[in-house]
């Protein structure tokens, strides 16, 4: 079977839940390239290059009241009681992304902020039992084949100093 890339999983994982949520669904990745969008329009390039930027403005700012805080803890929402942005961080394989919704005239904006945070829920989980699936490294000690397979550390520190000694 073919290995889908980051785009095909993201439309397989979210274009069935459009039917049932009434706002603009996107994943951005952390440099603003955008990975889905369920409005395929000119401003598609803008809101993955503005969602980025907003969340590395955000993050800044909390690291000045939250220094030791992780950040994929929280949540963005800039919203009135009808419309707004939400945005959750999440990753996959080591990159961070962003899952948003563009929602405006929502009646009920707490439900569909539930909906994006399940669907955030699920592709986590997902995505980390796709982590746990993948077979494990080679540890280092198992070093056949390499060049240097017995080379020890104060070797290393030796060969690497400004001496050389």
């Amino acid at each position: 079977m073919k290995q889908l890339n980051v785009p095909e999983r993201m439309r397989l994982i979210l274009e069935p839940k459009m039917a049932g949520i009434n706002a603009r669904l996107f994943v951005t990745r952390e440099d603003g390239i955008t990975i889905f969008d369920s409005v395929q329009n000119q401003t598609t390039t803008s809101v993955s290059a503005l969602v980025s930027g907003v969340w590395q403005a955000s993050e800044a700012l909390m690291g000045l009241a939250h220094p030791n805080q992780d950040v994929m803890e929280f949540r963005l929402g800039f919203d009135t009681s009808s419309q707004g942005i939400y945005l959750f961080p999440f990753t996959l394989t080591g990159k961070r992304y962003f899952l948003g919704a563009i929602y405006n005239d929502c009646l009920n904006p707490g439900q569909l902020k539930r909906q994006v945070a399940l669907i955030k829920e699920e592709m986590d989980c997902l995505f980390l039992s796709e982590v746990v699936a993948q077979p494990k490294r080679i540890r280092t000690s198992d070093r056949e084949g390499f060049l240097f397979s017995d080379i020890s550390d104060e070797e290393i520190d030796r060969l690497f100093s400004l001496g050389g000694n």
